[in-house]
């Protein structure tokens, strides 16, 4: 992805180019380490402290991507890169890093373009839900043999012919494994995440579960200077924190589907100030759908994806429904004990505030520290990159 919705693509073609930035700026030369781990090791500090509020996990990911433009990628692989059209150039990486100062991408490698573009109506779903990612790279290899014929323009075997034959069928794995990766998503969104298990509630309260609980909650801190904090928890209490909820798929791939969920989303989440059905693949014919359903309801849609995700319809914002609230509370331990640590953090006086703000973190879900944590875990849990 050749800058922010592919606005340098075209300059890049057009100079024979690829590029990032990530507000690195000095020469890597002396720093373009074997391993990423070590690279990320120098450069972490250095991207926090020149893009302040970012966290370990945002850092580390971004670094990471860094790493794979200068370093990871070989003299002779090939690249596809979004035109921002609903095409991709490709191209093929032709020499090591170097270093243009005062530009918009200034780590560079070398690229000779093709004249060939492949559409992305053309590719098979897979290979467009792959190539989807919001991140600045991803590894599409496992696609190659799709790929070779979508760049000769071979007619005679079409991508869904390829996928049915060679490329790699689902992987099974347990839909609560998504919880801690969206976790770390989320805290890097700024959002602090806590699973809430349904199995806990009290059935003696209330029999009908299913369409009452989110599979996760969150909360959105705003970050004000002291004086202002002080202010606005005094007169809009509300406004100081958002509370989300969030209703987790492993897929949507009918439309069905996408109304059963969606709807379940809807109800889930009545009591929040914003409501989000999340899925790790999702079937882009189902768009329009999701377009009119989010226009309709309000309810947002996420494209998750191991170490990113993609907000494709925002949710719109509600006001906190109490009486819900307050029967999640009664019927769900994990839901009350959520809401209790957040009350203590929105009610600490100024020099108590950080203690109660590291207490509420405590009960939240535990997220990834590393890129290596999040691939053993993914790997371990059979979730798919």
């Amino acid at each position: 992805m050749l800058g922010h919705q592919s606005a340098y693509a075209k300059v890049c073609r057009k100079e024979n180019y690829i590029g990032a930035n990530f507000d690195i700026d000095e020469d890597l030369s002396d720093f373009l380490f074997d391993n990423w781990r070590d690279f990320n090791k120098k450069f972490i500090p250095i991207f926090m402290k020149n893009v302040p509020g970012k966290s370990v996990t945002s850092a580390g990911l971004s670094c990471g991507f860094l790493w794979t433009v200068v370093k990871g990628l070989n003299i002779g692989d090939v690249v596809l890169c979004p035109s921002g059209e609903g095409t991709y150039y490709v191209g093929t990486i032709v020499g090591n890093y170097y270093y243009v100062p005062g530009t918009d991408l200034p780590h560079r490698r070398n690229v000779e373009w093709m004249d060939k573009v492949i559409h992305r109506n053309d590719m098979s779903e897979k290979l467009r839900n792959s190539t989807g990612s919001i991140g600045t790279c991803c590894d599409i290899t496992k696609y190659e043999t799709e790929l070779e014929i979508l760049i000769s323009g071979d007619k005679s075997t079409t991508p869904k012919t390829v996928e049915e034959t060679t490329l790699p069928k689902s992987i099974d794995y347990d839909e609560r494994k998504l919880h801690k990766p969206f976790a770390s998503v989320l805290r890097t969104w700024n959002v602090y995440a806590k699973t809430i298990f349904h199995e806990k509630s009290s059935t003696k309260v209330d029999s009908a579960q299913k369409w009452v609980h989110p599979d996760m909650v969150g909360v959105e801190f705003e970050e004000f200077s002291d004086a202002t904090l002080s202010l606005l928890k005094a007169t809009e209490p509300k406004e100081f924190f958002h509370l989300y909820s969030y209703e987790l798929k492993k897929r949507i791939d009918t439309d069905y589907q996408l109304k059963q969920y969606y709807f379940q989303a809807l109800s889930n989440s009545s009591w929040a100030n914003y409501g989000y059905l999340v899925a790790f693949e999702i079937n882009e014919n189902l768009m329009e759908e999701m377009a009119r359903l989010n226009n309709a309801f309000g309810i947002g849609i996420i494209h998750m994806q191991a170490s990113e995700s993609k907000i494709l319809f925002p949710a719109r914002k509600k006001q906190l429904d109490y009486v819900t609230i307050e029967k999640l509370n009664s019927i769900n331990k994990d839901f009350s004990s959520f809401i209790a640590k957040l009350a203590k953090v929105v009610n600490a006086s100024k020099e108590y505030a950080s203690d109660a703000k590291l207490s509420f973190e405590k009960i939240c879900d535990p997220i990834f520290l590393s890129d290596e944590e999040l691939d053993t875990y993914c790997t371990t849990h059979n979730i798919p990159f």
